[in-house]
């Protein structure tokens, strides 16, 4: 075999390996993360709960902005 021979077997090859993993994908589709009933509120405003249990932490609503 010459070089183009396995160059050109090398590439074919790699296109089989990413058109399979391709319908592989999707078949199965995004996985999505699972949603916490703690959380899901406050990832649908766009904001992070940082409080911690007792309350204290998280953002100060005092500060202003500039």
């Amino acid at each position: 075999m010459n070089a183009t021979t396995k160059l050109g077997l090398y590439v074919l090859g790699l296109v089989a390996v990413f058109a399979v993993m391709f319908g592989a994908g999707s078949l199965a589709g995004p996985v999505l993360p699972e949603r916490t009933q703690d959380t899901g509120h406050a990832e649908d405003q766009g904001h992070e709960d940082t409080a911690g249990p007792d309350g204290a932490g998280g953002h100060d609503h005092t500060d202003t902005e500039r």
